[in-house]
């Protein structure tokens, strides 16, 4: 075989070896000097902004904690209420006491004091003094009559004289904040921070010596000085930089100028040494080449015997022997890549089957694919005590409508992030699966089993609750289950912030639940309310307005107990089952609007709502509507107005003896079996049935709210016997007067 393959490798590689390397040493070496310039310029810019930004948020961060102490603390606001008359020895040292606290606190500060307008005394950690005795007067003197609200000082020295042995001068920057912060009117709040303080800061972010950074005030005052190794070198400005909180100008740059020409000169002897390389390589490549090249033709020689035999199964044909390599490596690549894809997916579905096996207590029979399975899936580590958190996202069917599918898994993608970073910190492993479309279950495992375990997994959810609240824009509501010393007792956690979490329509959304949040509030009773639901549906039905006082009293009721979810569910399909009966006592047309119109509405809110709240506002709004549309068509017809000024003669003249089918027919002329079947079609009951439930309702409030007796209340509701009266009242009620009243009313005296 010729080796043509031989020669064709070696002056295809020379040309453009030679063309390359020649033009990549000139233009390398020759920019060198400028690159490394660049660079350190870069590098000092990124230096000089980090101290920009580690000063600007350590006196942030001063000062906000200042304004959070003069906004809250009971007794900063206690010392500058009181005067010098008032004697007020216990808020003085409650606010040196506090002094000294943000002292200890915040290693920046190096003194705190405060100045009262109303008696003219300062007070510091060391002293309790007169204005004219302190010996800061000079500076606080001149910020008296000052309108600012907050001052940034320049470097100045603080001394108090009274401390002089233990306090030696020091270089110090002043935040001066008027109290309170509206107004001033009350004295004014003086923090120092330590010069020195900031210089240790800056010295500990770089362990080089060749750097520096000078920080100047607004007047060019040097504030940080050099450190004293450094003092009297010279060096080269590189950066310069204000900041935009404290007006303060960075210049940073090297001490030793001549690095540059350093690597200038280097660069010469690099680009001698280039060439030398060039040459060697030259030949190196041609030793390699000829070596080389005998495997290569044996490699050849035996694709070609083995392509005259399975050349058919390339997917086309190939040009010459290293075409066909190269798709013999696409079609093994193509597969690596689809097994190890399918590898990838079947390790994402096994991981989330164990995660549900953990939370459901369902285990491998085998106790060693249990322990080997928990070690791949989540921690080697051995577990001490075991948590559980489930989030889920508040309105969640809002959320599905305002995003889109990729838009709700970037979400959901964030909050599992969110959960993870905030935990990674804290001593605490965590494992989060998404078990439902708006449920993520974190699992929490501790090595070390303590008794504020619960509490620590419940302040890292509020954590998160917190962050998801300020930075997107949905809500998550958090239930926390019990923390377990065994793997095996998961289940029992996950129970029990599930348990938790189905209170939330009770408690409220965008909270964190712990599993025994439930005792702080009395449980509800839901059956004490189907009387009264029974009660509204039958005053609906007869179109009246007495239905709604009574549909806020079951609302409110129910909201004053503790309900779950489910319960909430079950008593208002209670609620709509009873209005279901009711209304199919209408004529067909009005039956129509509540299956077709009311009840899939009635339904929908029950599947969608997170809080109670939502129930009872949607609940009404269908309803107004629905009895609107019921209305309407029963005014539709020519007889409807008749019938509800019979109706309106019923509760207005209940009290009569005499009132019957008969009379009614007498005062409006018409016949009785007709009068009946409108009064049916209009209000979907009887009319003598109504009557009687005309004055049971009657005779109930005053059951309730009188002491009369039997005989005067029958003939209040217009019973001229007692027997018929209690008769009435227990065919409507289930049970006696006197039975309803022991149980509702008032006891005789």
């Amino acid at each position: 075989m010729k080796k043509t393959w031989f020669y064709r490798l070696l002056f295809s590689y020379f040309p453009i070896f030679f063309s390359l390397t020649s033009v990549l040493i000139l233009l390398a070496f020759l920019f060198v000097s400028d690159l490394s310039r660049k660079e350190t310029m870069s590098a000092n810019q990124m230096y000089v902004r980090h101290v920009i930004q580690m000063i600007d948020h350590s006196l942030r961060e001063t000062d906000g904690m200042l304004i959070h102490e003069i906004e809250t603390n009971d007794k900063l606001r206690t010392f500058f209420r009181g005067n010098a008359g008032s004697q007020h020895y216990f808020s003085t040292y409650e606010a040196s006491k506090k002094i000294n606290e943000l002292v200890t606190f915040n290693s920046f500060i190096d003194s705190v004091y405060l100045y009262r307008f109303s008696d003219g005394m300062v007070i510091s950690p060391a002293v309790f003094v007169p204005l004219e005795k302190f010996g800061d007067r000079a500076f606080l003197t001149g910020h008296l009559d000052s309108r600012v609200p907050y001052t940034l000082s320049e470097r100045r020295t603080y001394s108090d004289a009274h401390d002089s042995e233990n306090r030696p001068p020091a270089s110090v920057i002043s935040i001066v904040r008027k109290y309170p912060l509206l107004t001033g009117e009350q004295g004014i709040v003086v923090i120092n921070i330590a010069v020195r303080e900031i210089q240790k800061m800056i010295a500990g972010m770089s362990s080089s010596q060749v750097s520096f950074v000078e920080i100047k005030d607004r007047n060019g005052n040097l504030i940080i000085d050099p450190l004293p190794e450094n003092k009297g070198k010279e060096g080269t400005v590189l950066s310069r930089f204000v900041s935009d909180y404290t007006g303060w100008s960075y210049e940073g740059g090297v001490y030793d100028n001549h690095l540059f020409r350093y690597a200038s000169v280097f660069s010469y002897l690099w680009i001698v040494s280039g060439f030398v390389v060039v040459a060697a390589g030259t030949v190196w490549m041609a030793y390699v080449t000829r070596r080389n090249y005998k495997p290569i033709e044996s490699i050849i020689s035996r694709i070609n015997v083995y392509s005259m035999h399975k050349s058919s199964k390339l997917t086309k044909k190939a040009k010459d022997e290293f075409n066909f390599i190269e798709q013999a490596l696409d079609n093994l690549i193509e597969q690596s890549n689809a097994y190890q894809k399918l590898h990838e997916e079947d390790v994402i579905y096994r991981r989330r089957h164990f995660f549900l096996q953990l939370l459901e207590g369902r285990r491998p029979a085998n106790p060693r694919d249990w322990a080997t399975e928990l070690e791949l899936f989540w921690t080697r580590s051995p577990v001490a005590s075991i948590g559980l958190a489930v989030f889920e996202i508040d309105k969640y069917s809002a959320m599905k409508e305002r995003y889109s599918v990729r838009d709700q898994y970037l979400l959901k993608f964030v909050l599992n992030s969110v959960v993870k970073e905030i935990a990674e910190p804290l001593p605490v492993t965590v494992w989060p699966e998404w078990t439902a479309d708006q449920r993520l279950t974190v699992l929490f495992q501790m090595a070390d089993a303590q008794n504020g375990d619960e509490q620590l997994i419940a302040s890292l959810a509020e954590s998160a609750r917190a962050w998801v609240e300020k930075n997107l824009d949905f809500t998550v509501t958090v239930g926390v289950g019990p923390c377990m010393a065994q793997v095996d007792d998961i289940p029992q956690s996950y129970a029990g912030a599930l348990a938790a979490l189905a209170y939330k329509s009770s408690l409220g959304l965008n909270l964190v639940i712990p599993h025994n949040e439930r005792g702080l509030k009395l449980q509800g009773e839901p059956y004490r309310h189907l009387q009264l639901i029974r009660s509204l549906a039958q005053a609906f039905r007869t179109g009246g307005e007495d239905w709604r006082p009574i549909y806020s009293q079951i609302f409110s009721e129910v909201k004053e107990t503790l309900f779950s979810r489910e319960e909430h569910v079950n008593l208002m399909n209670y609620f709509i089952y009873h209005l279901y009966r009711e209304m199919m006592e209408f004529p067909p047309n009005v039956r129509e609007i509540w299956k077709t119109e009311t009840l899939p509405r009635l339904n929908q809110v029950l599947h969608t709502f997170d809080l109670f709240d939502e129930v009872e506002s949607q609940f009404l709004d269908i309803l107004t509507d629905t009895e609107k549309k019921i209305r309407l068509l029963q005014e539709s017809r020519s007889k409807y107005t008749v019938i509800r000024e019979v109706r309106s003669y019923i509760e207005r003249e209940y009290a009569n003896p005499e009132l019957s089918l008969n009379l009614l027919c007498e005062e409006f002329g018409l016949n009785g079996k007709y009068v009946s079947r409108l009064f049916k079609e209009a209000f979907g009951v009887k009319l003598v049935d109504y009557l009687v439930g005309v004055k049971v309702e009657k005779s109930k409030e005053l059951l309730e709210n009188t002491q009369l007796s039997l005989q005067q209340i029958s003939s209040a509701v217009g019973y001229l016997h007692v027997i018929s009266f209690i008769r009435a009242f227990k065919k409507v009620e289930g049970t006696t007067p006197g039975e309803y009243r022991k149980k509702h009313g008032k006891s005789l005296s």
